[in-house]
């Protein structure tokens, strides 16, 4: 029993130190702004999307965590064939929006490695 949890304590040290810190400050990047507006349907986020393309680069190596500090919930969750998780978030407001048809507008995809660091952010346009 002791050794398992000693396993685990290793375990969980391990994984926490492989996250960076992201270290980005609201000046930086209007987190709570980004948050107010899911889904890109107030247009708040459109204005932002020079600030968020600054600090993209950033994100990388984060922990999940990390990203719903500074991005909030993610407007969506996909799951590859590896059912490691990819979070969306819309920067142009679209179909996906109450209200408007049409295709939906522009985002970018969170992905994360199997341990939930991030490993990579890009549009889809």
């Amino acid at each position: 029993m002791i050794k398992r949890l000693f396993f685990l304590f290793v375990l969980t040290n391990v994984f926490f130190s492989c996250a960076k810190s992201t270290e980005i400050s609201q000046e930086e990047f209007d987190m709570n702004t980004w948050k107010a507006d899911p889904m890109a349907c107030n247009g708040d986020r459109e204005k932002l999307e020079d600030d968020f393309l600054a600090v993209k680069d950033r994100l990388i190596g984060t922990s999940i965590t990390d990203i719903r500090k500074v991005l909030g919930k993610p407007d969506r969750v996909d799951l590859d064939n590896r059912s490691t998780k990819q979070y969306v978030y819309f920067v142009n407001s679209g179909g996906q929006c109450d209200g408007m048809e049409g295709e939906v507008g522009k985002s970018y995809k969170v992905f994360f490695d199997a341990l939930e660091l991030v490993k990579e952010v890009t549009p889809i346009l």
